[in-house]
């Protein structure tokens, strides 16, 4: 966020006030390694949902070296969250938080606190309650703690943990690095300095919101419609922008920090004539049956994924990419804690004036 190496910067304000986390806008090219290496491997999303679209995938397939996609599968098991629950010990790296700083951090890390890390020592909220103890005892083997640990833990999560049980922690910590290396050289390092460019000014832009915005407000707007103002035991917001996961928003934590990975917006361009982003993003979300649908069930009231998809009769998955576009487009929140979208009161208003303001006043 800057050049790179810029510190973070407190949301004046509102860390004394109790039960209010603190805010802070990071923003790092170790970041956008493992963001992509996330999407990489998440095979239950729809590659059509991400800006960069299926070609992005196929070109990795195509020119990533073999041995590098072989490591990328021994590390995952095919698990993305491997890498999602690693964005904390990104906060932890020397600035200027890219990748050199990141595989100095890893390579100097015990491979059993690696293992933590893979468990979910770090998170908060997601450890659904079980104490860390657990999950240190079930690291270094004991039976009992594995099945309290796995018997208790987020369906979503239990495959990760199954595979990282499994895995020798040195050669996980091995496989990592090499993983980290590979990537960093084939996928990352052609755009870097292109994304880096877009991530510094992203931050920058967030960063003027500090000390101006209520939280809730400022995690809306830099996320385009996720509602959330903390949440027992979370007492800092880690906003970071990202550029390669696009459109959507990834979220992980550090002991007390939920970490937002908001998506980065690419310069316009286009000229004069060329019509605004927000304004095409909201037409082509509108430009779907399914869509209406679900903005006409959302205007009688807020609903949960599964009323929606009930309400629809269309596969998880794709309700989910629809609601995505619609958040993405500014017509509908959702709610990080409650699970819950709504209609953004607003929408529609500003739709109109949006095109009216490009089309001229005056027709």
């Amino acid at each position: 966020m800057s050049a790179p190496g810029r510190a973070p910067i407190l949301v004046k304000g509102m860390a004394p006030v109790a039960g209010v986390p603190a805010v802070e806008v990071d923003w790092g090219l170790a970041y956008e390694l493992l963001l992509g290496l996330r999407m990489f491997v998440d095979a239950e999303e729809d590659p059509a949902t991400y800006t960069a679209g299926p070609g992005w995938f196929d070109e990795v397939r195509a020119t990533a070296p073999p041995e590098l996609l072989e490591a990328i599968r021994r590390f995952s098991g095919g698990h993305e969250v491997c890498f999602g629950f690693l964005l904390g010990l990104v906060t932890q790296t020397d600035r200027p938080r890219d990748v050199p700083a990141f595989l100095r951090y890893v390579s100097a890390l015990d491979p059993m606190d690696l293992r933590l890390r893979l468990l979910g020592y770090d998170l908060e909220t997601y450890r659904e309650g079980v104490p860390r103890e657990v999950i240190a005892d079930a690291a270094r083997g004991d039976r009992g703690a594995m099945r309290r640990f796995l018997g208790a833990g987020r369906e979503e999560h239990c495959g990760c943990y199954e595979h990282v049980l499994s895995l020798d922690a040195g050669l996980a910590k091995d496989l990592l690095v090499e993983v980290a290396t590979g990537w960093d050289e084939a996928v990352l390092r052609p755009s870097a300095a292109k994304v880096a460019g877009i991530l510094r000014r992203e931050a920058s832009e967030a960063r003027a919101l500090i000390g101006r915005t209520p939280i809730e407000g400022l995690v809306d707007t830099v996320t385009n419609g996720l509602q959330y103002a903390g949440e027992p035991g979370i007492d800092r917001i880690l906003l970071v922008p990202s550029y390669v996961g696009r459109p959507w928003v990834i979220l992980s934590e550090h002991r007390g920090t939920k970490i937002v990975c908001f998506a980065a917006r690419e310069p316009e361009a286009g000229g004069a004539e060329a019509p605004p982003e927000d304004l095409v993003r909201i037409h082509k979300a509108l430009g779907d049956e399914t869509r209406l649908r679900l903005l006409r069930r959302l205007r009688e009231g807020s609903a949960t994924l599964q009323e929606l998809v009930e309400h629809v009769g269309l596969a998880k998955s794709t309700v989910h990419g629809h609601l995505l576009a619609l958040r993405t487009s500014g017509l509908v929140l959702s709610s990080l804690v409650d699970k819950r979208y709504s209609l953004r009161p607003e929408a529609l208003d500003e739709a109109r004036d949006l095109l009216g303001a490009y089309l001229g006043d005056g027709g």
